[in-house]
């Protein structure tokens, strides 16, 4: 909320990006399975590489959780094999409503690295590459997000 995210949208646009969304109210996995199922691909999120604020994982599991997080949950069904990932200290991070969070955007492979370091010059200290986009599952889109760590 203290940094604009017009120039960093600027510099993804450069490096590719073609899906670029806000984190806000629908938290990162609501962002991330409205990026993926209407382009019809899957995706694999790194829980360890997410930013997160300090206190955030002790937060969590002190069970101090937003208001909006119930209705947040409801997207654990987009996440294969989710019942092993619900006793990590970030799972429950990755449902938490945000106003105006960070940027979630795809980015070519080949670009990734680059686009990065720009984005880190220009002054977004905390970008980093979460995860990867993936060809769609034979399943379909009904469980479109992989969990890793």
């Amino acid at each position: 909320m203290m940094q604009s995210n017009k120039d960093a949208a600027q510099c993804l646009r450069r490096y590719g990006s073609r899906a670029c969304t806000d984190v806000t109210g629908f938290g990162l996995l609501g962002h991330l399975v409205e990026m993926t199922r209407p382009s019809g691909v899957d995706a694999e999120l790194d829980l360890t590489a997410i930013p997160i604020l300090p206190g955030a994982e002790e937060t969590a599991a002190a069970g101090i959780l937003s208001s909006l997080q119930p209705a947040n949950i409801r997207l654990r069904r987009g996440i294969r094999d989710q019942e092993k990932w619900v006793n990590h200290p970030r799972y429950p991070l990755i449902f938490d409503p945000q106003t105006a969070g960070g940027l979630l955007a795809s980015v070519p492979a080949d670009q990734a690295d680059a686009c990065i370091s720009e984005l880190k010059a220009m002054g977004y200290p905390h970008t980093a590459i979460i995860g990867r986009v993936l060809p769609q599952d034979e399943s379909g889109p009904i469980e479109p997000i992989t969990l890793r760590d």
